[in-house]
């Protein structure tokens, strides 16, 4: 395969949900063969797969290709350190998923005290969850919260209240 930068980059991308070792290469090659049927292309022919007596793989790329990993032994995948790396760096989920969560219900816990039911969703969310999302954001909520309990919440409310934004 000639050696090019869209192959690496388009497994690395793949990578940032599970990093193909430990045997969840086959996760990264679904993602992969999905995206190709959404841009209506062959994976295996644009150098991002390659078929392992009909089995579909990561390919080696760069120097993988010196021995044949897979070969040698079927559950090795050719792993490149960007794999690994990118699938770390999107491991933010551990914490942004349950600050979201939590973040959720300290606002409609406070919702009544702006005016706003979060039984009426399309107001609750556009005017109220939504701007004190993007003005505070989950993680800024979470951490007023450990700091100071719901009372700094409420205090950051009225801030955006006082701006108009509420």
């Amino acid at each position: 395969m000639k050696r090019g930068l869209a192959p690496d980059f388009v497994i690395t991308q793949a990578s940032a949900h599970s990093a193909p070792t430990n045997g969840n290469e086959y996760k990264v090659v679904n993602w992969v063969r999905a995206a190709a049927v959404i841009a209506g292309i062959d994976p295996v022919a644009k150098g991002y797969l390659r078929d392992d007596r009909g089995r579909l793989r990561l390919p080696a790329l760069r120097g993988l290709g010196s021995v044949d990993l897979n070969g040698a032994a079927p559950t090795q995948t050719n792993l490149l350190p960007e794999y690994a790396i990118h699938n770390l760096s999107d491991a933010d989920f551990i914490y942004s998923g349950p600050v979201v969560a939590t973040a959720q219900l300290l606002l409609s816990k406070l919702a009544s005290e702006f005016g706003y039911d979060p039984a009426d969703a399309a107001r609750y969310n556009v005017r109220y969850r939504n701007v004190a999302l993007s003005r505070i954001s989950a993680e800024g909520i979470q951490e007023l919260y450990a700091q100071g309990g719901l009372p700094a919440v409420a205090a950051r409310l009225h801030e955006l209240r006082s701006l108009g934004a509420l």
